[in-house]
């Protein structure tokens, strides 16, 4: 009976260890030698491509409407002054009746082509938009200003996510790799105890506990794959950049 217990746990072990081993090997997920070749792009190309996406385009779109809109107050004296002007062109008809003591009266009508045009010009200057003027030239100038410096506050926000990013992810695959290493070692020293084992040198005990250290190393090192992946992914995401082919 105890032998049979054996049997069924090396049976078990054994189909354990095969489950993780193809989950592990999936095709469907970058392998560990993959992720731990990742090669990252200097900080200052990830600062740049990190131009292009839609926080710093926002912030650069709104520095550009008020730039626009400093121009316009700018120009906002034109509005003091103003001219009009029309065209007129037509046929103009002119229908006379002549008539005297011997003649029976008799209707003539004749036509002819006129053209006219005026041209003109006003000036309106309310006082308070007159006083006002180099104000509001001011206020708008302040407010181009706000709009570059959160620009640049918005810059500083991405470079230094970029920064905190870039630093996880390259410290990440350092410990993907010691764990890795961790999970050779304790699939290694699972095949020896199940050697052991069934030699009659070991206990079942012993063999679990070496089964549980191999699986908590692969455990540890689908945690770091899976730490290493949402770093990486969210680095492509605020930089613009593609990192992981």
């Amino acid at each position: 009976m105890k032998h049979k217990s054996y049997l069924f746990l090396f049976v078990f072990s054994f189909y354990f260890t095969i489950v993780f081993s193809q989950d592990y090997k999936s095709p469907k997920h970058l392998s560990t030698k993959d992720y731990i070749s990742i090669s990252f792009p200097p900080l200052d190309s990830l600062f740049e491509n990190a131009k292009d996406g839609p926080i710093y385009s926002f912030a650069q779109a709104k520095e550009e409407i008020e730039r626009k809109n400093l121009a316009k107050e700018k120009r906002a004296f034109l509005g003091f002054f103003s001219l009009r002007g029309s065209y007129q062109y037509g046929m103009f008809g002119n229908e006379s009746t002549y008539t005297d003591i011997t003649i029976a009266p008799f209707l003539s009508y004749s036509t002819q082509a006129q053209n006219g045009y005026t041209i003109g010009a006003g000036m309106n200057i309310p006082l308070d938009g007159l006083f006002d003027l180099k104000g509001r030239i001011s206020r708008q100038k302040l407010a181009l200003q706000s709009a570059q410096y959160e620009k640049e506050i918005k810059f500083d926000e991405i470079r230094r996510e970029i920064i905190e990013l870039y630093t996880k992810a390259t410290s990440q695959i350092n410990i993907l790799r010691l764990r890795s290493e961790a999970l050779e070692l304790a699939k290694l020293q699972y095949e020896i105890a199940e050697k052991d084992f069934i030699n009659g040198l070991i206990t079942s005990s012993e063999l679990s506990i070496d089964k549980q250290r191999q699986s908590t190393a692969l455990e540890n090192l689908e945690n770091s794959r899976f730490e290493l992946t949402r770093s990486v992914m969210i680095l492509e995401l605020i930089s613009n950049t593609k990192i992981i082919k």
